[in-house]
C-alpha cells in the first residue's frame, strides 16, 4: 500500500489539472455546474485537485471559494477529510474514485462534508462503454482498466448501474447521469470542428451508458424539520 501511494505521489507531482482540450469531462463538468442552483459564493471542494488549476477556474466562474485535497499535497482520500462537516456546497471528484481502494469511505466522507442541498459532480471511466463491449467481444482488454502499477493507478472501474447503486447507498440522491463523449476518437484533435465537438458532447447526454466515461450529479438531500421531529403523540 505504501509503495503504491509513493508511485501515485511521484506520478502526479507537477501534474497540471486544467486541460479543456483533452479532458472533455472537465468541459462537461463546467456546463453541468452552470445549471446547478448553487448559493452565491459557494464553498467548493475538489478531490484529487493536483495543482488546483481546474478548481481555480471553477471558483472564478462561480464566484466561489475553493479548497483542494490531493495525494501530492499529503492528503489521503481514504482517510477522513480535513474538512468540517456540512460546510461544502459543491464537491468535485473527477477521475479519482477509480484510483481508491475504499470507495465506500470516500463517498461517506463526501456525504459528511456536503451541506444539505449540496452537490457532488463525479466522473469515472465507464467499464460498460460501447468500445469496451466490442473489445471484450473480440477478447481484447477493456480500455482504462489496469493490471499493473505501471499505469495510471486505476483500481476499480464502474458500470453505470453499479455506480448509481453505490452513490444511492451512500445516501446521495442521483440528479443526473451523463457522459462527456460518445464514440468520437478525434474530439481532442485541434483540427476537429467545434460544431462536431459539441455534437459529440451532446451525444453523451443521449447515450450516457455507452460513453467512454460516466459523469454523475448527485445531491445531499435537505432534511425537512417537520419530518425529523416525528409525529406528535
Amino acid at each position: 500500500m505504501v509503495g503504491r501511494q509513493q508511485d501515485q505521489t511521484e506520478k502526479f507531482t507537477g501534474y497540471h489539472s486544467l486541460d479543456l482540450t483533452n479532458k472533455i469531462y472537465q468541459v462537461k463538468a463546467l456546463r453541468l455546474i452552470s445549471t446547478l442552483n448553487l448559493h452565491p459564493a459557494p464553498s467548493i471542494l475538489e478531490l484529487g485537485s493536483a495543482d488546483d488549476s481546474f478548481l481555480q477556474l471553477v471558483c472564478r466562474q462561480t464566484n466561489g471559494r475553493g479548497r483542494g485535497l490531493d495525494i501530492t499535497q499529503g492528503d489521503d482520500l481514504e482517510k477522513p477529510f480535513r474538512i468540517k462537516s456540512g460546510s461544502i456546497d459543491l464537491v468535485l471528484a473527477l477521475e479519482i474514485i477509480e484510483h481508491l481502494f475504499d470507495t465506500d469511505h470516500f463517498l461517506s466522507e463526501i456525504y459528511r462534508v456536503l451541506k444539505p442541498g449540496g452537490y457532488l459532480i463525479l466522473s469515472t471511466p465507464n467499464l460498460a462503454s460501447l468500445t469496451n463491449r466490442f473489445r471484450l467481444l473480440v477478447g481484447a482488454y477493456p480500455q482504462y482498466l489496469e493490471y499493473s502499477r505501471a499505469g495510471a493507478g486505476h483500481i476499480h472501474l464502474y458500470t453505470p448501474r453499479v455506480l448509481l447503486a453505490q452513490l444511492s447507498a451512500a445516501k446521495l440522491k442521483i440528479v443526473r447521469l451523463t457522459s462527456p463523449n460518445f464514440l468520437c476518437p478525434f474530439i481532442t484533435k485541434p483540427w476537429f470542428p467545434q460544431l462536431f465537438r459539441d455534437f459529440c458532447i451532446y451525444l453523451g447526454d443521449l447515450l450516457p451508458t455507452l460513453g467512454s466515461h460516466l459523469i454523475v450529479v448527485a445531491s445531499k438531500q435537505s432534511v425537512n424539520p417537520a419530518c425529523s421531529r416525528g409525529k406528535k403523540k
